[in-house]
């Protein structure tokens, strides 16, 4: 007798889901979520993975103890780039680097313009500090984890199904966001490990496609999961696991909200010319592994208006209470877009064409009469004005429809804004947690889940007016861009002069 049920995990960035699904139907039975502990150490941000383990644990043996020999698999999908190091005893020796942080800035700074190229060449990824391979330098250098030591990367989803299982395996689009993996031959790159002196010592699992099996609940060490031998398969990251929730097909944009936003398409071909390269595009592998991505995330989305809330002193029914009355208002065409307030949300940086993780926001039309209300207006144009010009990256004439996920669903002046920004009609999936649901489907790839979209379309009076915006964004983004890399060129000039001084 076929097994009911399925659990999926998504360790997301600020909150992290257990859902149980009814696999036939694909109907939502159960779901509980917990905050993604952070913890910070002398350099920056960590998660803290013992927390988030033992809370996951506890949710995952409650489903299992409630639905004792019904469960047949856990999946699991996960923000990319933030993983651990492992020794050959499987005994984890570093801490979990939250994939944000900046520690590893000086092993991509000290990378010349011939090797970046060659890295985007092979992996597909602008050289930074998001993705694993820094990180993994950074960690070695300064945990004393000598060449003797033989050591497995492993990213998050990797991590929790070696200890429920006991294998060693990761996923296509998980492998493509540690900057370490031949995108065209499929490969791990010794090349690479070379460049930042890497390939004695470090290793990584074998790829396996997303909803694959990596082993069995039966050979790890949980006594209460052992007895029940559920399946356990890697999702894949979360932006791609959210696509295959939604069913994209080729030219279909999809723009994925949450803590941070990102535009995604998928091609059977990587995008690997010059222009994708200056324009830090990142490419990778899709969950189905016939297709490639082509990606870029705005390290800016939803947090944008966590610092709204925090800024005014507001709680989320304000804040929803601010929104709905703007929307209300934006319809009946009683807000202009002449002369608004205007955010550059690079609060944690910027990304494509500009990834830079020392970009700062800047906003820009504050007058002795701008309201509280105005400044969350400027927060959305911002944002918006901010997707559109990253998607100006993107082969938009390619793209037929335009798919939004995640909070943005809640939001209807987002939206609204979004289709008028880009001058696409927006279609909104009803599902409010589609990575969840992406991480069923990976795993049975043969039900027929449909999906129901409502369509928002763009407003061509306000087209116009969002056209005119971007010239004077794009006038403010470039001021702003010309003072970070002043700044970052007088900050080397200082260091080497400190340096010159001290020998």
């Amino acid at each position: 007798m076929a097994k009911k049920f399925s659990i999926t995990i998504d360790i997301g960035t600020t909150n992290s889901k257990v859902s149980l699904f009814e696999i036939a139907t694909g109907r939502l039975v159960s779901r509980e979520s917990f905050q993604t502990s952070k913890q910070q150490d002398q350099f920056g941000e960590l998660f803290d993975l013992d927390k988030i383990w033992h809370q996951l644990l506890e949710i995952l043996t409650t489903f299992v103890a409630s639905n004792a020999g019904d469960i047949d698999s856990i999946n699991i999908s996960s923000v990319g780039e933030a993983g651990v190091l492992v020794n050959s005893q499987g005994q984890v020796v570093t801490p979990l680097i939250a994939w944000y942080d900046k520690r590893a800035s000086e092993y991509v700074n000290a990378l010349t313009e011939k090797q970046k190229q060659r890295i985007y060449e092979i992996t597909g990824l602008p050289a930074h500090t998001n993705y694993s391979l820094p990180k993994i330098k950074w960690l070695v250098d300064h945990f004393d984890l000598t060449e003797e030591q033989h050591l497995t990367w492993l990213n998050i989803p990797d991590l929790f199904c070696f200890y429920l299982t006991g294998e060693m395996m990761t996923e296509f689009s998980m492998a493509s966001r540690t900057m370490c993996f031949d995108l065209q031959q499929r490969c791990w790159s010794q090349e690479i490990l070379a460049i930042f002196q890497l390939q004695e010592q470090i290793c990584f699992p074998q790829v396996v496609g997303s909803g694959a099996i990596v082993g069995w609940t039966s050979t790890g060490q949980l006594d209460l999961l052992k007895e029940e031998s559920i399946s356990v398969r890697i999702a894949g990251h979360d932006h791609m696991v959210g696509a295959l929730g939604i069913d994209i097909h080729e030219k279909d944009l999809l723009n994925s909200t949450g803590t941070t936003e990102g535009l995604l398409l998928i091609n059977s071909q990587p995008f690997l010319k010059l222009k994708s390269f200056q324009e830090s595009l990142s490419n990778g592998i899709f969950t189905d592994p016939r297709y490639y991505t082509l990606f870029s995330s705005m390290p800016t989305g939803g947090n944008a208006f966590e610092w709204y809330q925090k800024f005014f002193n507001i709680d989320q029914a304000a804040f929803e209470k601010d929104c709905q009355e703007l929307y209300q208002q934006y319809l009946q065409d009683k807000i202009s877009l002449e002369d608004p307030v205007i955010l550059i949300p690079h609060l944690n940086g910027s990304g494509a064409p500009f990834k830079n993780g020392r970009s700062r926001g800047l906003m820009y039309g504050i007058s002795l009469e701008t309201r509280r209300e105005d400044v969350l207006l400027g927060i959305i144009l911002g944002l918006c004005l901010e997707m559109k010009q990253v998607a100006s990256c993107f082969p938009m004439e390619q793209v037929n429809r335009v798919i939004a996920i995640g909070p943005v669903i809640k939001n209807p002046l987002w939206v609204q804004l979004k289709a008028d920004a880009l001058n696409k009609e927006i279609s909104v999936t009803k599902m409010e947690e589609a990575v969840s649901f992406g991480a069923l489907k990976a795993a049975y790839p043969d039900f027929d889940y449909p999906t129901d979209y409502r369509v928002i379309k763009p407003n061509a009076k306000q087209v116009e007016s969002f056209n005119k915006l971007l010239d004077k964004y794009s006038y403010l983004y470039e001021s702003k861009r010309f003072l970070v890399e002043e700044n970052f060129h007088q900050t080397v000039l200082d260091e080497q002069i400190t340096l010159e001084k001290s020998l």
